[in-house]
């Protein structure tokens, strides 16, 4: 049942990125402004925190987490926003593939946790795999600013669900991982205004958001639902175990944008199945299977 609740999660996360690339969303040229519609955003689906129980007033160690957790949630955005700007959007899927490795280095050194060798070995399958999958032919990787922002921005990634499976087993309730973060990644944008610039960078966006708001819903609404049900897992799983599962989130991409492409005829940029792509689904399969086995 836990595994098949991980399986929201990059089934929702998948049906964010088909939304937002059918949509076309306003573009944001300073990442600030992004950062601060998108987190104003998220914000709103604090309530239905409640759905998942209810909460209790953390411990301060609990608290501390909470809040490192909610700066990770802004703070790894701006790299990864800077970076789209610097180089091809194919590069930076397959640095957030390869970023994933940070992931059980991190399991291993913050929470002690140790995996079988196959299960290591399927986790390595799963990132080779995401990388050639994301990775164009005519695309090479170069050494160049955007890689070490994606290094940054994947190593907080990492570093947040290890944070996060080191306060569930601390205060024991899904629930406060889920409203603490959320409340407090809510309220550190407004930090942003008092920047003069920044403040008149948002004034004049403020129209853009208004006319995209509904986009905006759907995609947050989704995002919240992705990590509610990552979180809940995460509390069964351990963070590689999570990671992997994760990992079928292109697999969903497409299952979907063939699903809306058969029955409502929306044209994405998507060209369906390639021989590349059926090879790397099947060993990111094969991967999850292995490191989920006990």
């Amino acid at each position: 049942m836990i595994f098949l609740i991980a399986l929201f999660s990059p089934f929702f996360y998948a049906a964010s990125v088909v939304i937002e690339s059918f949509l076309s969303l306003a573009v944001f040229k300073r990442p600030i402004v992004m950062l601060f519609f998108v987190s104003l955003t998220n914000a709103l689906f604090t309530p239905l925190v409640l759905m998942f129980g209810t909460p209790s007033i953390p411990s301060v160690q609990a608290f501390i987490i909470y809040a490192i957790i909610a700066c990770i949630d802004i703070a790894y955005l701006y790299p990864y926003y800077v970076a789209l700007k610097k180089t091809d959007t194919s590069i930076i899927s397959s640095l957030f593939a390869l970023g994933n490795i940070f992931v059980p280095i991190l399991s291993f050194v913050l929470l002690s946790e140790l995996l079988t060798v196959r299960q290591y070995i399927g986790f390595i399958i799963i990132i080779l795999a995401s990388v050639i999958l994301n990775k164009k032919a005519q695309v090479h990787f170069c050494i160049n600013k955007a890689f070490y922002l994606m290094v940054l921005s994947t190593f907080l990634l990492a570093c947040r669900i290890c944070f996060a499976k080191h306060v569930l087993n601390l205060d024991h309730n899904v629930s406060n991982v889920l409203i603490y973060p959320n409340l407090l990644s809510g309220l550190i944008p407004f930090f942003f205004l008092l920047s003069s610039q920044n403040k008149k960078s948002i004034k004049r966006k403020v129209r853009v958001y208004r006319r995209q708001f509904k986009f905006f819903f759907i995609i947050e609404l989704l995002t919240f639902g992705a990590v509610a049900t990552s979180i809940i897992a995460l509390d069964k799983l351990s963070p590689t175990v999570s990671t992997a599962i994760a990992a079928l989130e292109p697999l969903f991409v497409l299952s979907i944008i063939i699903f809306l492409k058969s029955f409502f005829n929306l044209q994405f940029k998507d060209h369906g199945i390639s021989v590349k792509k059926l090879f790397c689904f099947i060993c990111i399969i094969i991967g999850v299977v292995m490191t989920c086995a006990d």
